[in-house]
C-alpha cells in the first residue's frame, strides 16, 4: 500500500466515524457536558456556600483571640509595664484588622446573619480603636505625660464597651 493509498484509507475512516448520518456515540456526547458541568462545579466560588453557621464559627475563634489579647493588655496594664502593654496593644490591634478582613468575604446565609455580620465587623473595627488608644496610652505614659495616657485610656475604654455590646449583639442574632 503506498502512502496516497493510507492517507485515503484514513479520511474514509475519520469520515465514517463522524459522520452526521451516523451521530456521535453515547459517550462522546456526555463527555463534553460532563467536562463543562465539572468546569461550572469549579467555577462557583466557595464562599456563596458559607451559611450563619460559618458566619457564627468565624466570630467565635475570633473574638477568643482578641479575648486572649486583651487579658495580656490587661496584665501588663496592672502590673505597671507599658512597653509591654504597648506591644500588646498593637498585636491586638493587628489581630482586630484580621477579624475584620476574615469576616468580609464570610456570606450570610439569612437576614438575621447579615446583620450580625455586619455588628461583628462594627465590633472589631471599634477594638481596632481599642488598640490603637492602649498603645498611645502606653507611649504617653513613657513620656511621663499621665493625663494624656489617662485620657487615651478612657477612650480605649468606651470603644471597648461600644466593641463588647455590638459584639454581644451579633452573638445573640447568630443563635
Amino acid at each position: 500500500m503506498t502512502s496516497r493509498a493510507s492517507k485515503a484509507t484514513s479520511r474514509a475512516k475519520t469520515k465514517t466515524a463522524t459522520s452526521p448520518a451516523r451521530g456521535l456515540s453515547v459517550g462522546r456526547r456526555v463527555l463534553p457536558v460532563l467536562s463543562c458541568v465539572a468546569a461550572i462545579a469549579l467555577w462557583v466560588p466557595t464562599t456563596a456556600v458559607a451559611s450563619d453557621a460559618t458566619l457564627k464559627a468565624t466570630v467565635a475563634s475570633w473574638s477568643h483571640r482578641i479575648a486572649l489579647d486583651a487579658h495580656g493588655i490587661g496584665l501588663s496594664a496592672s502590673r505597671r509595664h507599658p512597653r509591654r502593654m504597648m506591644r500588646r496593644a498593637r498585636h491586638f490591634r493587628a489581630d482586630s484588622l484580621r477579624a475584620v478582613r476574615a469576616l468580609a468575604p464570610v456570606r450570610a446565609s439569612s437576614v438575621r446573619g447579615g446583620r450580625a455580620k455586619r455588628l461583628a465587623i462594627a465590633a472589631f473595627r471599634d477594638y481596632a480603636i481599642v488598640g490603637r488608644e492602649w498603645a498611645l496610652s502606653g507611649q504617653t505614659r513613657l513620656r511621663g505625660l499621665r493625663l494624656a495616657a489617662v485620657g487615651h485610656a478612657r477612650r480605649a475604654a468606651r470603644f471597648a464597651r461600644s466593641g463588647s455590646r455590638l459584639l454581644v449583639a451579633a452573638g445573640k442574632l447568630l443563635r
